[in-house]
């Protein structure tokens, strides 16, 4: 329940009355913030050059889904990278993949080629040797971006 009312607070919240100037306003700030060019935007966002000038121009001509997908993106790179551990980020990754696909930490070590037991204490915040947790980081970057491929 708490994720559904978390989805309706960042759709109220995200969704001005005039979604162009939301967006405009939101690929200023990434513009600024990193000093990208629309080059580098259409490639990020997988839209074309003219489709992000007429954005910036106030024309909004793409459909709801293509906003939502925008939308996600501009908000992580503008403001998911502040404040939100790294190792937090994996852990949130790992027990994506863990519902998403219904393994078991069993199952996610012999894929990721680590210890059961080293990746319970990855999960659960135990000391790890560095190595180790970068291994298991890694591991879960590259196994999230397979499956999503």
């Amino acid at each position: 329940m708490d994720k559904f009312q978390d989805n309706i607070e960042v759709s109220l919240l995200s969704t001005p009355s005039n979604q162009s100037d939301y967006l405009r306003e939101q690929f200023q700030n990434l513009i600024k913030k990193f000093n990208l060019e629309f080059q580098q935007l259409s490639k990020m966002f997988d839209m074309p050059i003219y489709e992000i000038e007429d954005l910036m121009n106030g024309s909004n001509n793409i459909t709801n889904q293509k906003f939502e997908d925008v939308e996600n993106k501009l908000a992580m790179l503008n403001y998911g990278f502040e404040g939100f551990d790294a190792k937090e980020r994996v852990k949130v990754i790992l027990n994506t993949l863990l519902t998403e696909y219904e393994l078991t930490i069993e199952n996610l070590s012999k894929i990721i080629n680590v210890e059961e037991k080293e990746l319970i204490d990855f999960k659960e915040e135990r000391l790890l040797e560095k190595t180790m947790e970068i291994k298991i980081s890694v591991n879960i970057i590259m196994l999230n971006f397979v499956l999503h491929k």
